[in-house]
């Protein structure tokens, strides 16, 4: 396990590739969590607020749990495209989409694991309480 300390003074920068483009989603899940799993076998499951941008401009900011008017957006993602996927510095998971135009944005929970990505292989990448990333994998790095 690596444990990634990626605190920064107001500077976004992408701290971790997760090598997700060109993935499609095939399915997304509603229960306690948002999970949307991908064709190269991914599963990412968001247990803490989101935030979705639209491709029109517009923003809906859910609760997973009760994701709300949020669903039928979040139901368009099947099949769409993932044309990046990155953590940035402080802890942030933003994933866009091609098809859709949509950018789905989660922040750090201070008292909780807001999101983790679980691939093949053993690859595990979570954030953790207060932003930090925690980085498991055979080599010790996110590929």
């Amino acid at each position: 396990m690596g444990i990634l300390g990626l605190g920064s003074e107001g500077v976004d920068v992408v701290a971790v590739d997760l090598n997700l483009q060109g993935q499609s989603v095939v399915q997304v899940c509603f229960d306690a969590s948002l999970m949307l799993r991908t064709s190269g076998d991914y599963e990412l499951r968001i247990e803490t607020e989101v935030l979705l941008q639209l491709s029109v401009g517009d923003q809906v900011s859910f609760d997973p749990e009760s994701p709300g008017v949020a669903a039928a957006h979040l139901v368009e993602l099947a099949r769409d495209v993932i044309g990046s996927a990155e953590v940035r510095s402080a802890g942030d998971l933003v994933i866009g989409f091609e098809r859709s135009g949509m950018t789905l944005n989660v922040a750090p929970n201070d008292d909780y694991e807001s999101w983790g990505l679980v691939g093949p292989g053993g690859k595990r990448v979570t954030c953790m309480p207060g932003g930090e990333i925690a980085v498991w994998s055979d080599s010790g790095i996110w590929k």
